[in-house]
Order: C-alpha cells, then structure tokens, then sequence
C-alpha cells in the first residue's frame, strides 16, 4: 500500500510510460484511507502514548492560537454592526455565539494546561469536542446572519476551521474526517431546511468546502502515515542499538578475557591505543594536577629544611665558640624545623596513599560519641593556648554507633577541629568557640564541627579541599597549619563507604563541616578500641636499656643516625645494610635479638619480606621485625600486622614506643 514501494521493480518503469488505472486507484487509497492501526494492541498503546507526548505542547500553542482568531473575528463582527444597518439587528444574536465560542475555547485551554493532555485520547476529546461547538456556533452564525453576510463573511469560516483542523491540531486523520463529515452533513441539511443561502453562492461554498476537506483529509493522512513511520523507525533504531550495546558488552568481555589470558599481545595493545585519546585529557589534568601538588610540597618542604640548616650551622660555631647554652637552644630550634619537616613529609604521604588507593579501610563498630570525646580532651589545651571555646554535647542519651575505620575518622575529626580553631575570628577575642555535636538520624549520624570564625566565601568551597589551599593564610604561615588538613578530611571520606562531606560557610560568620556516617549497631562488626600503645603517654627510652637489635639499612646516613639514637638509649644493636650481610651476621650472634628493625627496599631486588623469611628460618621462636620504610604502600603481604610497618620521617617518640610494644609483646609471648 505505502507508495513509497514504486521504487523497486516493475512499478519503477510505470512512471516512464502512462499510469495504468489500476495504480491510481491504489494511489488514490493509499492518499485518502486513513492509516491503519497497529496489529500489536501494545504497540498501538505505546504510539499513542508517544503521539499525544509528542504533540502536546504544539496542540496547546495552535488552541491558543485558534481562540484569538476566533476573539479577531468578534471585532470584526462588531466594526461591521456599526457601519452597516442590515446586520446591526443580527449583532446581539451573532455575537452572543461569538463570546460562547471564545468562552468554551478559554475552557479548552484551561483543560489543556490542567488535565492530562499529554494523553492523546484526552487530547482528542477537548479539541474535537471544542471543534464541534466551534463549528455548532459558526453554523448558526450562518444561518441567523442577513444575506449577503451570511455566505460572504460567515460561511467561508468554516473554511478557516477545516484548514485550522487538518493543518495545526495534529488529530489523527480518522477522528477528522468523521468529525468533518458530520459538519459538512449538519451544514446541508440547515440549507435544505432553511434555504438560507441562495443556491447558487451555497453550490459553490459546498464545492469549495468538500475540495478542502479533500485536500486536508490526504494531508493529514500522510502526516499521521509519516508519523507512524516515523515511530515504527524510532523503535526499529533502539532496537539496533539495544542489539548494539549487547553486542559491544560482548566484545568487551571477550576483550577483557583476551587481557587476561594475555594470549594476544597485538589486540591488547590495539585496545590500548584506541583507549589513549580518550584518556589524554583526564592524564594530562592529572599530571597538572600532580605537578602543581609536587610545586607547592616542594616550597613548603624547603622552609623548614633550610631553617634546619641554618641552625645547624649556629649551632655548629657556637660549638665551637665553646657557648654551649647557645647551642642547646639552636639544637632546639633545629629540632622544631625537624619536627615541621616530619609532620610536612607524613601529610604528604597520607594524602599520597589516600589518593593512590594504597589504604583499605578496616571497617568496625565505633561508638563516635566516645571519639568525640577523647578528640576534644586532646585538642582542649590547643583551643585555650587560642583563646578559642572547645565544646561538645555531652548529654547523649546512648551511644552513636557507626560503620568506620575506627584510625581514620578520628583523625578527621581532629583535623575538622583543628581547622575550626585555626581560623577563629580575631575581633571575636574571647568569643570564639568550635562546637562539636551529634545528630542521630534513622539510616545515618551526622558529625557536626560548627565554628564561629572568619567563615569561607562560597567560591572558595571547592578550593579548600586542594592540598596546601589556605584562604586566609596568603603569606604561607606555618603557623597556621600545613593546608592539607582538609584534603586529607576530603580523601579519607571520599575512600570510606557510604560516608559524606558537606559544608555550609557564611563569610564572617563561621562553617559547619558535616560529615554523615552510616548507623550500625554495636556487635554488627568488631568494636575498635585504643591499643594500650595509643593510650600511653611519651614512652622513656630507658626502657630500652639492654635490648639488642638488629638494624637492617642500605641508606648510611639513616643507619648512622639509628645507631647515633640507640647508643644514646643503651640499645645494643648490629647493624648491616643488605639481606646477605645478615644472613653472615645471623651466623655469628650469639644471642636472639629483641627486635629487628629494617627498610623495606634492599639491595640485590631484596625486601624486608626476605629479612622476616630469614629470620623464621633462622630461629625457633619469633622474632619481632619492625619495617621502617619511605615507600607509600609498602606491601607486607600480611606476613607483618599494620601497625609493625612505620613511614619515614618518624618521631623518636613513636619509634620508642612502637619497639616498647613490640618487645614486651614478644617477651610475654616467650
């Protein structure tokens, strides 16, 4: 039927010759019959759900626009009344048809804009049943208007509603045609009847008439036709690529099977390259990224170390000035820029691993309201030597249990505290408090620290979360923290599962950091306490007098810096810089050693896993090995718990007190 086939065949040489009877017919039906439904009744469903969504909002403008030409013509009808006598005693009737017209056309666009017109059978129902009283209306304006005006300025409306009908509504061509026909059928038998319009004007309207309603009827026919096609191709091309996109999941399986078979080099490098466009620009971000954070570590590091050098050096010619009080205290300045050093190179690390996926979180049953104490005890003295009010709910009524990493949130919440006190307004002197509050909710608890500092500006936001970003703090003050408190905040939560950063500042008024945990009850997972070792005030290193160690390090001016410590502390110790030096060592000893401290990267592609295998080999009973290491995600394979592997630089403090734990351990264990 669709006259779209005369392309193939025989019936493509039909247009080089006269057409033959029966292919105009065809035509003829194909142009006039209007299209016939889908045989699927689901299908037919889902068109027409699309036609009316389709369609919706151009119906609405063309019924708006339909009302103000029908309203124009009221004007028109009221100018004619004035200047001609003959019509004006048909003006009250006429236009009081003309104001029903225009007031069921207001309530059709009033049901346009409030029901469901998208639905295409609603639709139908308000503009034919809007049609039909248009036409109803129109039809006794005809036939109540004096002659001539009731053919030459009445009747020929009808003309205006059909091209209206067929042309702007979008109806479907079925529900026209009937309509058309029962307006054309209504308007001969109003003639018959009345014989209103002389016969000749009235054969000749009607001849026009039943031409547009022709001409209209095979115009909407062919757009309802199009637009079925239309969807019938829509439909087909989702389902190409529906057929697609599982052939593409297909390939890519296979693909990835190919990767790890690894059994055709050629295809994963081919992958590789195809891959490489798309990834160049997020590469190329990062790399800016990593450049920019390298920069600015690198500036911060230089501070400290050139401070330490500096003293140092005073320190040296006061040494040999023989001004021995002058001396301690460089050596103490000194120590101060190691410690700034040390605190610099561990944030940097932390946030390292954070960003290269090397932490797994362990997560555990914490009780946060008992971590939010004990942070606020530790910072307590910090906020007073600020001048700054600590506070915290203390009247929970029971425990806050949460799913977390039970070491890093309470790190967050410390720097979030720390952060709050740091930037404390300075005209608020004596008025700065940091609030730390819980608030429970059914699937979640949020964790607030609310200050009422110098606030943030709103396009400063984001930007406090990037490393060594701080607002305030232009001149690079060390005193005002390192800038990767908050970085560090972001990482942590960014890793943790189901965890949530949110922050609301007004400039000159104070933030709020929240951060919502997810709620879980107290024995769901292992509950995280504090190692005795974590609780433990600053260890004395004469606790070590005696011990022997082991020290393993290929760096000499870290293994003379170890050995200068442990004869200060009386640790007897030997130390070698390789795994086959000992093995030589481990053959001469007389005693077992304590512990065993090494670096993790060795000499000869060895690792401080090989020191753990040889130490198991070499002696009956454990011995405690404790892996000293600059290496981010340094790998144990977990021959080693986490808390035996320390990052490079180190406090002194915690050195003694990591070797404390583990000899005492192994001494009871023994």
């Amino acid at each position: 039927m669709s006259i779209f086939r005369f392309q193939s065949g025989t019936e493509s040489k039909f247009f080089k010759h006269s057409p033959a009877p029966g292919a105009v017919r065809a035509w003829l039906i194909d142009m006039l019959c209007w299209p016939a439904r889908f045989d699927d009744p689901e299908v037919e469903r889902e068109f027409t759900e699309d036609y009316g969504r389709r369609f919706a909002d151009f119906r609405r403008a063309a019924l708006v626009l339909g009302t103000l030409i029908w309203v124009c013509f009221g004007y028109w009808e009221i100018s004619l009344a004035r200047t001609s006598p003959v019509f004006q005693p048909y003006f009250a009737e006429l236009f009081a048809f003309r104001c029903a017209g225009a007031l069921v056309a207001t309530v059709g666009i009033v049901l346009a804009f409030r029901l469901a017109f998208y639905r295409d059978k609603v639709a139908h129902w308000i503009l034919l049943g809007g049609l039909a009283f248009m036409c109803l209306c129109l039809l006794m304006q005809t036939f109540l208007a004096p002659r001539p005006f009731n053919f030459t300025h009445f009747f020929v409306g009808f003309y205006l509603i059909l091209f209206y009908q067929f042309g702007f509504l979008r109806l479907r061509a079925k529900a026209t045609l009937m309509l058309t026909v029962c307006v054309i059928a209504v308007i001969v038998m109003a003639q018959l009847i009345t014989h209103a319009i002389e016969p000749e004007n009235f054969a000749a309207g009607m001849f026009y008439l039943l031409n547009v309603a022709v001409l209209g009827h095979s115009v909407n026919v062919n757009a309802e036709r199009h637009v079925r096609d239309r969807y019938v191709a829509v439909e087909a091309l989702a389902q190409s690529n529906n057929a697609l996109q599982s052939a593409n999941a297909e390939l890519a399986q296979k693909h990835r099977d190919l990767e790890r078979s690894r059994r055709d080099q050629q295809s994963k490098s081919e992958a590789l390259i195809a891959l490489r466009e798309q990834q160049r620009e997020a590469a190329e971000q990062a790399s800016r990224a990593k450049s920019r954070f390298l920069a600015a570590a690198a500036h911060d590091l230089r501070q400290p170390m050139h401070a330490l050098n500096l003293f140092l050096a005073a320190a040296d010619e006061a040494l040999e000035a023989s001004d021995v009080e002058a001396s301690g205290r460089l050596i103490g300045e000194a120590r101060k820029a190691s410690v700034l050093t040390a605190r610099l190179f561990n944030a940097v690390l932390d946030l390292s691993k954070l960003e290269s996926g090397h932490v797994k979180p362990n997560y555990t049953s914490v009780d946060l309201s008992r971590v939010i104490e004990e942070t606020v005890e530790q910072l307590a003295p910090f906020a007073a030597s600020r001048g700054v009010t600590l506070r915290h709910g203390k009247a929970a009524p029971k425990p806050a249990w949460v799913r977390t990493d039970a070491d890093w949130i309470p790190r967050v919440l410390s720097n979030l505290i720390s952060n709050g006190i740091k930037y404390a307004d300075p005209a608020r002197k004596g008025r700065c408090a940091v609030l730390v509050g819980v608030v429970r909710m059914p699937n979640y608890v949020r964790l607030d620290v609310l200050d009422n500092g110098i606030g943030i500006a709103s396009e400063h936001w984001e930007s406090i979360f990037q490393p060594f970003v701080q607002i305030g703090n232009p001149e690079r003050d060390r005193e005002k923290g390192l800038g990767l408190g908050l970085s560090i905040v972001n990482a942590v939560v960014a890793l943790l599962e189901g965890h949530r950063l949110e922050l609301k500042s007004i400039e000159g008024r104070g933030s709020r950091f929240s951060i919502r945990l997810p709620v879980t009850h107290q024995f769901a997972l292992p509950d995280a306490a504090l190692s005795p070792a974590d609780a433990a005030s600053a260890p004395s290193p004469a606790s070590l007098r005696g011990r022997y160690v082991l020290l393993v390090e290929d760096d000499s001016l870290v293994r003379a810096s170890m050995e200068a410590l442990f004869s200060r502390w009386g640790v007897l110790f030997d130390s070698v810089r390789s795994v086959a030096e000992l093995n030589d060592l481990l053959q001469e000893i007389e005693r077992v050693p304590d512990l065993v401290i090494t670096d993790y990267r060795l000499p000869e592609m060895s690792t401080a896993l090989d020191v753990v295998r040889l130490l198991a080999g070499q002696f009956s009973r454990p011995v405690p090995c404790l892996v000293v290491t600059g290496e981010a995600g340094a790998n144990t394979q977990g021959m080693l718990p986490e808390r035996c592997v320390l990052s490079k630089p180190l406090s002194t403090d915690l050195l003694i007190a990591r070797m404390l734990e583990l000899t005492e351990a192994s001494a009871r264990a023994g």
